[in-house]
């Protein structure tokens, strides 16, 4: 897949903030990073680079989160972001200057995964990230039967908004309080392996999953390396996420 692929209307993801890509990932691929989740999941200990987040409920401890994913397993993540048409369409939008910032996988688990609050992610970052954008995919099904993944059309345009502390939502500060004066809520609809991306001021969230069944999926986020402002040091380039999935590639075949 490429950024050649995509049906895109610009105009639309400048209005709303947001737009639905359809499938991006393929099921093998899909099903390679559930496997290495569960085999996380399941670890007892999980190596601190992954800066690991829990849900917990009773003696029921899931994972919740992990971060760096490219980072800490190149040889796996690195083709998938390159087949899934990740790096073209950050080139598309960006250009070559667009680098990738975070990778990180958000995983839902059945029963007692709660919920994350309306927020903008730009106003949860303790730095400035010019031409930020995301592309979150979905590993399972994504629906309001399992929590979901909402946003908040146009909310983008209003820049980066106050955020607040709010007891019902411990995980950071939300959104909670202007979500009225926000548009009418959308609710993605998401089947295994389709993706969405977003403005890093667009508006999102999701519901607790009540349901027997994990909601999974990850994100990967691009940003602007060229604009005046950007500081960030921690980062991969288009081309060196492009020479690891060549090198993965290579490796596979042998």
């Amino acid at each position: 897949m490429t950024a050649t692929s995509f049906d895109l209307d610009w105009a639309k993801f400048r209005r709303n903030g947001f737009l639905e890509l359809g499938p991006r990932l393929s099921d093998s691929d899909r099903l390679a990073v559930l496997e290495h989740f569960d085999k996380l999941d399941a670890s007892d200990r999980i190596p601190p680079g992954y800066q690991a987040q829990y849900d917990e409920q009773g003696e029921t401890r899931r994972l919740r989160k992990l971060r760096r994913l490219l980072w800490n397993d190149k040889k796996l993540f690195a083709p998938i972001l390159h087949r899934m048409g990740a790096l073209d369409l950050a080139e598309t939008l960006i250009g070559p200057s667009a680098v990738v910032i975070l990778h990180a996988a958000f995983l839902k688990p059945a029963r007692i995964g709660t919920h994350v609050a309306p927020h903008q992610d730009q106003a949860l970052w303790d730095r400035h990230l010019p031409g930020s954008f995301n592309m979150w995919c979905a590993l399972t099904d994504v629906s309001p039967a399992n929590g979901g993944l909402h946003g908040y059309p146009g909310s983008h345009v209003h820049g980066v908004i106050e955020h607040r502390d709010d007891p019902d939502h411990p995980w950071h500060e939300t959104l909670s309080y202007k979500v009225p004066e926000l548009a009418e809520r959308h609710d993605f609809l998401l089947k295994p392996g389709d993706a969405a991306m977003w403005e890093s001021t667009f508006v999102h969230g999701s519901e607790p999953n009540t349901s027997d069944e994990d909601r999974r999926g990850m994100v990967v986020v691009f940003a602007d390396s060229a604009a005046a402002n950007f500081r960030e040091r921690d980062v991969m380039t288009l081309d060196q996420v492009r020479s690891l999935a060549a090198a993965g590639a290579t490796t596979e075949s042998r």
